[in-house]
């Protein structure tokens, strides 16, 4: 075993550490996240005057950088309401800006003017091409590969080893020197090792390319070097992270969403409670009385408050079903 990868398993240690760290931002961010997310939920319940009017709003006087996946469901809500011109607009933004519209969203993106029906079909490829030359696809085959050669680490083995740990973290009564914790703990810090050597390979390449956004890989490979920093539990305390992650926040790269799930994960796994509450952890443990002070928390990074739902209202009539809890963006 390499030194520098013992050095970080001997620190990985469940005993009493220091919350995870977390940075605030700026009040052009908290103000622009929360109008945001309110025209997000009213795109989603169908209120779409409304949402694009918080769409158009929000994006205008924000500042800093726009995530392409607000600018292309701006583009969809003004589609829904003739509001053609301009959702040309934040489709060209959302493209050159490195979203990929899937074969499901292909088809909500149908234009019925005829002036702005040319415009796309005749820039739809300039602005694909445009987003094209600034990937790097060396990096996303490589990303691609590192999923292949982990995949064994996605089987219920490890991923059941994992909750239960965590699970037993959040219990002080679960005892953490009895051989199931201690035989799925063994797992654990399998998976730990070589998650340790994926995220230092992933971060020497952030310094090399930068942070690993929409506009620099594919979707998908996007997608499998945020799981890596969300996996990367030797950061205990976040100390390695917190900067980038922080900045790329701030940059449109990662929602408040993740970057809150990261700190509630290193939180989890150093005994600690959750500080914001992410769906990752859930809600299902928040004291009513706790609420206020965890929602001035979440608006520090720009989130949306959560609300306690009251159980005593009717059962649903499914008794298999079950009450999950999704994020809000989908970066």
């Amino acid at each position: 075993m390499k030194p520098s990868i013992l050095l970080l398993m001997i620190a990985f240690s469940f005993g009493a550490f220091a919350q995870a760290k977390y940075s605030t931002v700026s009040e052009n961010f908290m103000a622009y996240h929360e109008k945001i997310a309110s025209a997000e939920r009213m795109y989603k319940n169908d209120s779409l005057l409304q949402a694009y009017a918080k769409f158009d709003i929000s994006i205008a006087e924000y500042k800093g950088a726009v995530n392409p996946g607000h600018y292309f469901r701006a583009a969809l809500c003004a589609i829904k309401i003739k509001e053609e011109f301009k959702a040309l607009h934040f489709l060209e933004k959302a493209i050159t800006n490195g979203f990929e519209i899937d074969s499901a969203k292909k088809e909500a993106v149908v234009f019925y003017n005829q002036n702005t029906k040319k415009e796309y079909q005749d820039n739809i490829t300039k602005w694909e091409e445009a987003r094209d030359n600034n990937r790097n696809f060396d990096w996303t085959n490589e990303l691609y590969a590192i999923k292949d050669a982990n995949k064994k680490y996605e089987a219920a083995k490890f991923t059941g080893a994992v909750e239960y740990c965590t699970s037993c973290m959040k219990n002080k009564a679960c005892s953490k020197t009895s051989q199931d914790y201690v035989s799925k703990y063994r797992i654990v810090k399998e998976k730990m090792k070589a998650d340790s050597i994926t995220a230092a390979t992933l971060l020497q390449k952030i310094q090399q390319y930068g942070f690993p956004s929409m506009k620099v890989l594919s979707k998908e490979a996007c997608s499998i070097a945020h799981n890596i920093l969300l996996n990367y539990d030797v950061d205990r305390k976040n100390e390695r992270l917190d900067g980038m992650l922080s900045r790329a926040m701030i940059e449109g790269h990662i929602s408040p969403e993740f970057y809150a799930s990261v700190i509630d994960r290193r939180n989890l796994m150093s005994g600690e409670m959750p500080e914001f509450y992410e769906p990752l952890t859930g809600y299902e443990k928040t004291i009513a009385k706790d609420i206020a002070v965890i929602n001035k928390k979440r608006r520090t990074i720009g989130l949306y408050p959560i609300k306690i739902v009251s159980t005593a209202g009717t059962k649903p009539k499914d008794p298999n079903a079950t009450k999950k809890a999704s994020g809000l963006y989908d970066y």
